[in-house]
Parts: C-alpha cells; sequence; structure tokens
C-alpha cells in the first residue's frame, strides 16, 4: 500500500527553494498623463513573488529671481495617487496611496532606502531647482509591492499560470498640485510622465511536494478616516491576521502632525476588553527608529508585529489574528480635528 508523505511547511519551502529560479523581467513602461490612469495585465506566468514600480516624471519649475523650491512634505509620493494590484477572484493584495507605500516599504526596506537625492541612482530622485526661463527637474521613485511576506518564506505568491487568474495593476498618478504645490512666483509644469513594471517571480516546481502553500493572500488596503479633537476610536476590520498596522496623521490642512498633538497614548484593544498596545507617540516613534534604522516622517506610527528583532523577518509569535474577535480597536485622543491614513498588511486564507 503506497502513502503519500505528509511533509511540514519547513520541509515544502526547503523543497521549493531548491527545485525552483527567480525571474526578474520589466514588462515595459506606459506613458500617461497628470491624474489619469495606466493599466498593466500581468503575464499569466510562474508564481508572482512580488512587482517593483517606478514612476518617473519630468518637473519644469519657473521663478523670476529664485532658484530653488521647498518640495511638498509627501513629495514625491503624493503624486502617486493609488496603485491596485487586483486578482479577478475578488481580492486586492494592494491598494494604497503613493504616501502610505512608501512608508511600507520603509517597514521593508528601513528609511535610508527611501532618502531623496536630487540626483544619482538610489530609488529616491527629485530636482529641486528653478529659473527665469524654467529648470527641468527629473522626479523619478521605485516602489516594490512584494506579495511574498519577506525573502525568505513563500508565503503570498500567486500563481499566475493558471487560466482562471487575470493579475491587473492600476497605477492612478496625481495631479499637478500633488508634485509641486501652488507657491509664490512660481510655475510648474509636469510632462513625460510614466509607469514602469518589473515583475519578480518563480519558476514552477517540478514536483507536487515542492509546491508552496497558496492558501495565504497576503493583503496590504489602506483607508482614510475622519478624526475630531479628542478621543478618537477608529474600528479595523476583524477576520484576517495583522502583521503591520500604521498611521499618517494629518491636520485639516492637511500637513502632518508632531507627536505632541495627540495628547494620549496610542492604544490597540481586542474586543474592548484587552489593550496589548498602550504607547506614548514619542515612544512608539523611537521603536520605529529602532526598527527602520532611522526617523520615519513626523505624524507616523506604525506597529510592526513581524519583527521579532529583525526587520520584516519574524515569526508568527505577535501577529494579530482577528478571525475570533468581534471588535479590533484603534484609540487616541487628537488635539486637534483632522484626518488618518491607516494601512494593514493582513494575512488572509483562501476559502
Amino acid at each position: 500500500m503506497n502513502t503519500v508523505k505528509q511533509l511540514s511547511p519547513q520541509e515544502r519551502a526547503g523543497m521549493f527553494n531548491q527545485l525552483t529560479r527567480r525571474n526578474k523581467q520589466t514588462l515595459g513602461s506606459k506613458t500617461g498623463a497628470a491624474s489619469g490612469m495606466v493599466s498593466f495585465d500581468i503575464p499569466k506566468s510562474r508564481l508572482l513573488a512580488g512587482i517593483k514600480l517606478m514612476v518617473e516624471a519630468t518637473l519644469t519649475a519657473t521663478h523670476a529671481s529664485e532658484t530653488a523650491y521647498a518640495a511638498h512634505e509627501d513629495s514625491p509620493f503624493k503624486f502617486l495617487n493609488r496603485v491596485e494590484v487586483s486578482l479577478n477572484n475578488g481580492f486586492s493584495p494592494f491598494s494604497l496611496s503613493g504616501q502610505a507605500l512608501a512608508i511600507y516599504n520603509m517597514t521593508i526596506h528601513g528609511v535610508e532606502a527611501l532618502t531623496s537625492a536630487v540626483s544619482g541612482r538610489g530609488k529616491v530622485v527629485q530636482g529641486l531647482t528653478a529659473s527665469s526661463g524654467g529648470t527641468a527637474n527629473v522626479v523619478r521613485f521605485v516602489l516594490d509591492l512584494p506579495n511574498m511576506i519577506n525573502q525568505r518564506d513563500p508565503i503570498g505568491l500567486i500563481l499566475l499560470q493558471n487560466e482562471e487568474t487575470l493579475c491587473t495593476v492600476n497605477v492612478t498618478f496625481g495631479a499637478l498640485a500633488d508634485l509641486a504645490p501652488a507657491s509664490s512666483g512660481y510655475t510648474f509644469a509636469v510632462s513625460a510622465i510614466s509607469a514602469t513594471l518589473i515583475t519578480d517571480t518563480f519558476t514552477i516546481p517540478a514536483i507536487p511536494e515542492a509546491f508552496p502553500d497558496l492558501s495565504v493572500l497576503k493583503l496590504v488596503q489602506e483607508r482614510t478616516e475622519t478624526i475630531i479633537a479628542g478621543e478618537n476610536i477608529i474600528k479595523l476590520p476583524v477576520g484576517m491576521t495583522y502583521r503591520k498596522l500604521g498611521l499618517i496623521y494629518y491636520d485639516a490642512t492637511p500637513s502632518r502632525q508632531v507627536d505632541s498633538d495627540i495628547t494620549s497614548t496610542i492604544d490597540l484593544l481586542f474586543n474592548q476588553a484587552e489593550t496589548p498596545y498602550r504607547m506614548k507617540p514619542l515612544d512608539l516613534a523611537c521603536e520605529n527608529f529602532e526598527q527602520y534604522d532611522g526617523a520615519l516622517p513626523t505624524g507616523v506610527y506604525v506597529f510592526d508585529f513581524s519583527d521579532n528583532g529583525i526587520r520584516n523577518m519574524g515569526n508568527a509569535r505577535d501577529y494579530i489574528d482577528t478571525e475570533r474577535m468581534t471588535e479590533f480597536w484603534l484609540k487616541f485622543t487628537a488635539g486637534a480635528a483632522g484626518t488618518v491614513k491607516i494601512f494593514y498588511e493582513t494575512l488572509s486564507r483562501l476559502r
């Protein structure tokens, strides 16, 4: 009587690493326009581990006498109005604004990886000069949309080599004011807008025993909530497992708010009864500094349940499983009314 050996996830992952090959391929570029959208269909081949998105544009700045201008605090990422990776099974593994996606990338690669420069070969380049005749500045940034939870564990892969699976990436650009807000005496124009995708895939293993578990899908989503001056309770979705939870706090302008504008601790509550996380804003900001090798932008805070000492490589010990919860709350007291962008990385099991 033949029996099939049951492999542990670790054994299956080991065989996957031995019997597959990684592929990284540029899909090409598409030209867009301010406030417009471009779409890409991902080829139906191999297992999708992630996508890199490069956004490029030329920003021409003109001023009669000034030669430099100050970039918006969320520039250039605000020019990416939204990026969405969607599957035809109803799931969207990514649906984020550029600001939230940039912070999410910092939780993976560290703050330094997204440091802006006026030139060079880094991931973020934006010129900041003007002249009376107009100076054409290069604006370019590269952001990652990884489907795998990290570079080690083959969890979250998407099978593209399937007639029933269609994966689409929609990139929506912002308006000119998102890239260069109005400034006294300056005239701006944006041109040569494009988006380029690079796919990161694995070949299909030759034997079933080396095939990864595809029942878990990683989702990175965002929502925006209006907040009042006073106590705010934001009810977060339940039914999935949280690996990361971040917030970007803006006043009504909107400008990002400093730590002292949250006048209480930032709390996470389970079923209104248990509070496993209760941290002052500055304490959380300092912890994030340690985690991401630098200070996150003003007004940004991240609860990272995937960090057990090595960024993004921790085990499931501290993940927050909300499948059996009825309530999962984020609570804090704000000194002034405004908005908060909330983004979260979760794991969801396909039924």
